[in-house]
This record gives C-alpha cells, structure tokens and sequence, in this order.
C-alpha cells in the first residue's frame, strides 16, 4: 500500500489561526481579529465558519482548536444542511469533537462554535478539522499495538486534567492517523472524552483505559511509530488496556489460567475480548508490538533473587508466551520499575520493594545473556526523576508518563526495523 502521508486541515492555516476571517459570520456575539475569536458573551449565538469544501457524508471527522480562556459549556457543532452537535465542552483540555461515520448523516458546509452561558467571554485558536475517513479503523486496515499492564501504562495516576495539568503539557503532537481504543471494563462509557467501551476514537491525551482524565503514555508510545506504520500506508490503532493494581501475582489479572476469585484472569480475558473487538472492527487489522507496565504491584519480600525466580519466573514466562500464542510472535517491550523503588528498598528494608525486582525483570532482556532473556523483547529503564510523589511512589508525573512512553515508542520501533 502507498504511504499514508499527514492529512491536512479542511481549515486553511489562515483560516484556522484566524487571520484570514473570510466565511465568518460573527452573529453580534463574536469578535474575529488578532489572530483569534473571542465570544464577547453578548449571546449564545454561534461563530459560523464555512468551509472551501463541505464534509462528507459517512466519513468520519474530527475537530480539535485551543482554548485560550476556557468556556463555560461550548459544544462544537456541524451545520448547514441539518445539524450534529458535540458533547458539551467546560474545559480548555476538552477542546476536541470526534464524529463517527455513522453520525456524519450529512456533508456539512460549516463549523459552528456555540457557547452555552451568556456573559462568560473567553478566546478560541487554533482550529483544525480532518477527513478521517482515509484511516478510519472502521474502513482501513491498521497497524495495532497493545499498551497495557497496571496504573504506569493507563491515565489513572499522574496529575489531573484540568486541576494540575492542561492541554500545553500534552508533549505529543496531534496526528489523526493515530488512533486507539480504550478499555472502560467497569463503566463501558466516559462521557468526559466522549469515549465508548471498545469503539476506536482518534488519540489524544487524556487517552482513557479507565474513568479517570490523567495523562498516559499511550499518545507518546504512537507518536513514535505512526511513521513507521504510514510507510506501510497504514493508520496506527492503539489497544489501551492499562489497569490500575493489575499484575500477575496476588490478584493474578493478567494471567489466562487464574482461580482466584473476581480479579484473577479478568485483564486476560479483557484482552481476549478487545482481540475479538479489533477483528470485528472488519478491516484486516494486525497486531504488531506490545508495550507492558508490569511488576510493580508483584514485588514483595522475596527475600532472595532464587526465591523471587522460583516464585515469579514461570508466572511471567508463561503470560509472555500466552500474549504470543494469542496475538501472534510479535515483539514486545517492558516497563522495568523505577529507580525510586530501589532507594525506597534501601532506606525501608523492605528488600522485595523493588530491590530484587528491577534486576529482575531486566533478566527477561534479549540482550541480558540471562536463561530468562526472551526473543525480540526489550526491557525499557525508566527515566530516573519524573516519580509523581517521592521515592515510595511507583507512578510518574505527566512528563514521566509521556517520556516513558517515548522511551517505550522507541524500543518497540527498534525491534520492528531490526
């Protein structure tokens, strides 16, 4: 297949930045110039911007913009010929709308921005909107990979959205190549990202695993391989599967075999089932990499590196071989733990904190020249200095998760060219 090359705006760069305002209709509530809209908040009338071509029919698109000042209750609507309306937007993060191709009834000639309060003024920039329909995962075959494990591979710890963090420390790129499908086991539905249980959307953090708006590393994992899968001309589709508090021992989620009530095999089969959704999905989709965040929550008082092989090693062998029984031989890279835990292993006593683990998984290396090293995996170290909360924390701040991501990224893109 051709390569995919980046798709391009239906907004010009002029237009999107504002500083060509032709096919603006302001409405008495708007003000367009300086290179921004500002909604004056006179009204709840909408700033009308007509597109060069109109929307298609049936293929999905996706708008995203900057919110300069947030807004109270803005939605991102499609119009002219009918109408569809966003989900209501309340925070400057929120600051993007996604529309399947079943809900693109109509080829729409505008864009409307429609403020829900009046009296509340704030700033819009930066608007883009994209076809998606040439790499919809719906209707073009994807390169897939599987980013999952515990809370270090979801949006569930790092700081908030929206409280401590915003969009300006989203450190990845927009691309609408990329793509990824989220997880949601215990509510199916977040209304926050407009995210549904198993249903592709276009990747961008916060990327939801779980009902939580923190950031992930799963963006900054694409981001360095979406090249390589449009050289193949193929979209990049993410299987987002990060659990907080999974492992493979004690509440035993990710192993295929487990007896133990309620938590044991319940990722397992999470991944079986999300499988199942990608092939639904109809294209010939293929899973090439998986990206894992495990051993964190395995650790514990071993109290040898012989005690921690015989009690581990067969566990964890065992669910890498399972992954390729199941998905296909395909290469895999590992989050070891942090450099945190070790201190914290040093000064607690507490020698399974992490003290034997970190040496540990790094034996499953190919490059280890250890028994356990295994074919075609790469053990990844994380950056020392990105924790989120002190040396007792096994989680990482906004930046750390995205560097992670991009360490992660990088490794899986080396195994895939070698």
């Amino acid at each position: 297949m051709p390569p995919i090359a980046p798709l391009a705006s239906l907004l010009t760069s002029a237009r999107g930045t504002f500083d060509d305002t032709s096919g603006m209709d302001v409405r008495t509530n708007w003000d367009v110039s300086g290179g921004k809209a500002v909604c004056l908040g006179a009204s709840t009338n909408d700033l009308r911007i007509a597109f060069d071509t109109p929307t298609q029919a049936g293929r999905a698109t996706v708008t995203k913009f900057d919110a300069v000042i947030p807004s109270s209750n803005l939605k991102i609507n499609l119009g002219g010929n009918g109408s569809k309306s966003g989900r209501t937007l309340s925070e400057e993060w929120m600051a993007f709308q996604y529309y399947s191709a079943a809900e693109m009834v109509n080829s729409y000639p505008r864009l409307q921005l429609v403020p829900g309060t009046t009296g509340v003024p704030f700033e819009i920039d930066n608007v883009e909107i994209y076809d998606l329909g040439d790499v919809d995962p719906s209707v073009a075959p994807c390169d897939v990979i599987i980013v999952g494990g515990d809370s270090n591979s979801a949006n569930a710890t790092s700081e908030k959205f929206g409280v401590d963090i915003g969009s300006a420390e989203r450190e990845t790129p927009f691309d609408p190549r990329i793509w990824y499908m989220p997880h949601l086991r215990v509510t199916g539905i977040y209304g926050n990202t407009g995210s549904v249980r198993h249903v592709p959307q276009p990747c961008i953090e916060p990327v939801v695993t779980v009902e939580a708006v923190r950031m992930s590393p799963v963006h900054a994992v694409a981001g360095r391989l979406v090249e390589w899968s449009a050289a193949r001309g193929r979209p990049l589709l993410v299987m987002a599967m990060g659990d907080p508090g999974s492992g493979l021992m004690n509440t035993e989620d990710w192993r295929s075999d487990s007896a133990v009530a309620t938590t044991g095999g319940r990722m397992w089969n999470e991944l079986v089932a999300m499988k199942a959704a990608v092939d639904a999905l109809g294209p010939a989709h293929e899973i090439v990499g998986t990206v894992w965040s495990m051993g964190a929550n395995d650790r514990y008082n071993a109290g040898s590196v012989n005690a921690y092989d015989s009690a581990h090693l067969p566990v964890y062998s065992k669910f890498f071989a399972d992954v390729r029984a199941l998905v296909g031989d395909i290469p895999m890279v590992l989050w070891n733990i942090g450099d945190q835990l070790v201190r914290n292993a040093q000064t607690s006593g507490n020698l399974g904190f992490g003290i034997y683990m970190q040496d540990w998984l790094a034996r499953f290396d190919k490059d280890s020249g250890h028994s356990s090293a295994i074919d075609r995996l790469t053990v990844v170290h994380p950056q020392d200095g990105n924790q989120l909360a002190g040396d007792d924390d096994p989680h990482y701040n906004a930046h750390g998760m995205q560097q992670n991501g991009r360490d992660a990224g990088d490794a899986l893109r080396a195994l895939l060219e070698g």
